[in-house]
């Protein structure tokens, strides 16, 4: 549904907005996700990503 990046000196965010909790958790699972975005932002990342899914209500 929507998706920030916000670059800071110590990291690297990526923002991204979905219509639920499944749909989040589909999305850390798919290609799209592990092949282009993590093999995008790798020269941003010290490590492994640091990956939270948050719930608002």
């Amino acid at each position: 549904m929507s998706k920030e990046l916000l670059v800071h000196t110590e990291d690297v965010q990526v923002l991204h907005g979905f219509d639920s909790v499944e749909s989040a958790q589909e999305y850390l699972m798919s290609d799209l996700f592990n092949q282009d975005v993590v093999t995008s932002l790798r020269p941003y990342l010290k490590g492994e990503p640091d990956v939270k899914i948050y719930r608002v209500v």
